[in-house]
């Protein structure tokens, strides 16, 4: 922070292209004035994030941006809306979405808010927090911006949550959490729910309901849809010939390459910070045994998988990803997801080496047998 005294957001000093502090003290000065008051009034677009530290009891943030207003409030937190806005813009909303934050172990401690952040549309909320946010604006690289936080005397759900029909019978049943995930996906509900939902403790065995802190419900809900569509695409035919995507969005670069072969992945990230390079390699068998657990990896294999279902097709499949200094604020691993499922495919051409050079890899050369050694990137 002391180098954030000396610089002030004009001189750069921390190397970033861009003051990721600067941009974002407007908005969330405003939310700040807003939120001295006490009483906070608006929609949850829906959102709420649980937090890790203390588990199993932990820190519980629900938000909603002040004075702001059914469908408007859905683009504070709704991935499907924040994608292609530059990164710039999506701090800013987030700086903007102001939350009360309560310690709890299970969801029956929160009343009807649980049931409010999964609804699939805003739902008013009406929010007391028992002292005033303090003006302190938190930058933390592997963490999304938040808005004005402090602790949360009491909420109210002013409307109904509009739940899923699929959710709502879920909620009393007694399939394990990941079952659960899996079963409401394949019902059609959005998966974003069903992160929030798994995060909240809506479901699961009822006597074994925790808070989930979301970074793990996220990963895990990605890896129980994920195994279960590569437990149908497995037994698809072969795709005939080697198909490819490119994807780019927040100076991350996505390429995946799809061959003829049995269903198995290798998953490349590439990391370009001050002119160093930091790789993480993960790679999944056949049988569906990764080499190692990443979050980013199970968003990325989550959207390719739905392709290939779609497709009725199987084969070997390598991802690189590619990011760059202009990524200087996680945004969540929905940029992942939602930049992958936006990629389309093609038989491999000319303009296929163009994307090898983008990203600094060859996805051919990363499903070669003989690629087994993160040193083999270095």
């Amino acid at each position: 922070m002391s180098i954030c005294l000396k610089c002030q957001g004009r001189k750069l000093l921390c190397g970033l292209p861009k003051c990721p502090i600067a941009d974002r003290i407007s908005v969330f000065k405003l939310a700040l004035s807003k939120a001295s008051r006490l009483e906070i009034f608006g929609s949850t677009p829906p959102t709420a994030v649980v937090g890790e530290h203390g588990w199993p009891k932990v820190r519980v943030y629900v938000g909603e941006p002040p004075d702001v207003f059914g469908d408007d409030a859905k683009k504070y937190d709704d991935p499907s809306a924040l994608w292609g806005l530059p990164l710039e813009e999506i701090a800013k909303l987030r700086s903007y979405l102001t939350f009360g934050v309560k310690t709890a172990k299970t969801p029956w401690e929160l009343g009807e808010l649980p049931l409010a952040a999964v609804s699939t549309r805003p739902v008013d909320l009406e929010i007391k927090l028992s002292k005033p946010p303090a003006p302190r604006l938190v930058f933390d690289l592997r963490e999304k911006p938040l808005g004005p936080t402090a602790p949360l005397e009491k909420a109210r759900v002013v409307d109904n949550p509009s739940v899923p029909k699929p959710l709502e019978k879920l909620i009393s049943d007694n399939l394990t959490a990941s079952e659960a995930a899996v079963e409401l996906y394949a019902r059609g509900v959005d998966i974003y729910t069903i992160q929030r939902a798994f995060a909240l403790g809506l479901i699961g065995v009822k006597h074994r309901r925790r808070l989930v802190p979301s970074r793990w419900s996220i990963t895990a809900v990605d890896t129980a849809v994920g195994d279960w569509l590569a437990s149908k695409v497995r037994y698809f035919p072969e795709i005939n010939s080697a198909v490819y995507a490119y994807g780019e969005y927040l100076d991350n670069r996505y390429l995946v390459l799809i061959k003829p072969g049995p269903l198995r992945f290798v998953y490349l990230e590439r990391w370009h910070w001050r002119g160093k390079l930091v790789e993480v390699l993960v790679k999944e068998d056949v049988r569906g045994e990764r080499s190692t657990m990443d979050g980013g990896y199970e968003a990325a294999r989550v959207a390719v998988l739905e392709k290939l279902y779609a497709l009725r097709r199987r084969g070997s499949v390598a991802i690189v990803r590619s990011i760059g200094e202009g990524y200087y604020i996680s945004v969540g691993n929905w940029q992942i997801r939602e930049t992958l499922r936006r990629a389309s495919f093609k038989p491999l051409d000319e303009e296929f080496k163009k994307y090898v050079d983008k990203v600094g890899a060859n996805p051919l050369y990363l499903l070669k047998d003989e690629a087994k050694l993160i040193t083999d990137f270095l």
